[in-house]
């Protein structure tokens, strides 16, 4: 297990300086304008907060400089890592204790640059699959590499190259879900603790536990066990969330600091049409959407109605043995649940859907456990049931107005989503030195994608927030 961990890390060492050196080269203008600036163009914005406009240049990528990532969210984790929720810092004061304290923490600790914060984020990341790998994944040292290096590099993996907490949720997530299959509680009881202190979004990890045990307990109806089991699972989660409040108690003189911080997020919800913050970000949804929530809410839906399946009644047993079962299912609820709170939040408009997400531990865990069942299966029943998702996603592009054009490089992300999940999925079936290729074209590919997301992100674009 140490030898495949260390591999993983230099696997994802590597991948680091691929990025880098991606980045460095599309900052040239003749190697801009020879390659990428042929099939795209960059953002570019000017004007202040209230009067700005946004619009798309011909230039290569920009420097990256720690002024230039210190923007949107990443503004707000750095006020916070500063001064904290004290109300004598007049910076962001009202909307501050929604955002929870655990990553500000880290970054003061570290004494680090948004830059440095950013490097340390993608360490971090990199530390977090690797472990998911190792223990989740079934399969020789050579696929876990290869799967490792794709999924690491994914279209939305640039969310964990900045100065955002996605990093801090994957790892802490991580060690509670390995504290889960290796039945140590301590484990489960430290990751979830530090879980509970990343973002308010762990809620929906929480209720997903709860309702794995509900289930469980429907099967075993042990009313003992059950009590015990909710008992200790919910004991981190809720001293974790006492302490966010009582941190922001102790800088704000109010108990309810997060709670009225979260009333300045009052979107209008619409369900008349479909949009978004970006293209980039509307296709990245897409993909989200089509392609894991709504087979995850159809993967419910069989276990609700179709108890007498014998897959369906392997599978519940195999629930309340807490191994990779358990964690499945605990995943596709929170992400089910992430879709039916933006959708009843946000209605059609999905900014920051994708990062939701894609950009979750959750999402990783899922992939990983879905690669294992699916290994074994008949390639042609898999295939069939990957070109209709994709198929119908299509029509679904056809048929709305947001986005424009749908074969323009804004929505690269999709469709390099859409290679990498067929190419995991068939990787197994295809000679090693033609899989190892395409693994490489791949990886590439899903590189220069996230270096055109960054240049974005630098650009003060709307991408991420």
């Amino acid at each position: 297990m140490k030898k495949e961990f260390r591999y993983l890390i230099l696997i994802g060492i590597l991948n680091f300086f691929l990025f880098i050196s991606v980045f460095i080269l599309l900052q040239q203008k003749s190697i801009y304008n020879h390659t990428l600036g042929l099939i795209s163009e960059n953002y570019e914005r000017s004007g202040n907060w209230d009067n700005y406009e946004i619009k798309k240049v011909a230039k290569p990528f920009v420097q990256v400089t720690n002024e230039k990532l210190d923007t949107w969210d990443a503004s707000i984790y750095k006020c916070i890592s500063e001064s904290m929720y004290s109300l004598e810092t007049t910076t962001y004061v009202k909307v501050r204790p929604a955002f929870f304290p655990l990553f500000p923490m880290f970054w003061k600790i570290t004494h680090s640059s948004a830059l440095a914060v950013s490097i340390l984020n993608y360490l971090i990341y990199i530390f977090s699959v690797a472990i998911l790998v190792v223990f989740l994944l079934n399969t020789s040292l050579l696929n876990k590499v290869i799967v490792f290096a794709i999924l690491i590099s994914i279209p939305s993996s640039i969310n964990y190259c900045i100065p955002y907490s996605e990093s801090l949720f994957l790892l802490t997530t991580t060690l509670a879900m390995v504290g889960i299959t290796q039945k140590k509680y301590w484990l489960f009881f430290i990751g979830c603790f530090l879980l509970s202190m990343v973002r308010p979004a762990t809620v929906f990890v929480f209720f997903a536990i709860l309702l794995a045990e509900f289930v469980i307990f429907i099967q075993q109806k042990e009313v003992r066990i059950f009590i015990k089991e909710i008992a200790l699972k919910l004991l981190p989660f809720m001293l974790g969330y006492c302490t966010v409040i009582f941190i922001q108690y102790l800088y704000t003189d109010s108990w309810t600091a997060l709670f009225d911080a979260r009333k300045y997020w009052t979107p209008v919800v619409a369900f008349d049409h479909f949009s978004d913050w970006s293209v980039e970000g509307f296709g990245l949804s897409i993909f989200a959407m089509c392609f894991i929530c709504l087979p995850g809410i159809v993967f419910i839906l069989s276990l609700i109605f179709f108890k007498r399946k014998t897959s369906i009644l392997n599978y519940l047993k195999a629930l309340c043995n807490y191994k990779n079962a358990y964690l499945f299912f605990i995943s596709i609820i929170y992400l089910i649940g992430i879709c039916v709170f933006s959708l009843s939040t946000q209605g059609f408009d999905f900014h920051s859907f994708s990062r939701y997400i894609l950009s979750s531990p959750l999402f990783y865990i899922v992939v990983l456990i879905m690669l294992n069942y699916l290994d074994n299966k008949p390639l042609l029943l898999v295939s069939i049931l990957y070109c209709t998702i994709t198929l119908l996603t299509v029509l679904f592009l056809r048929n709305v107005e947001y986005g424009g054009d749908k074969i323009q490089f804004s929505f690269v992300g999709l469709y390099l989503f859409i290679i990498t999940g067929a190419y995991l999925l068939m990787k197994n079936r295809i000679p090693l030195s033609f899989q190892i290729c395409m693994a490489l074209g791949i990886i590439l590919l899903n590189s220069v994608w996230n270096t055109y997301l960054l240049n974005i992100f630098l650009c003060n674009g709307w991408i991420f927030t």
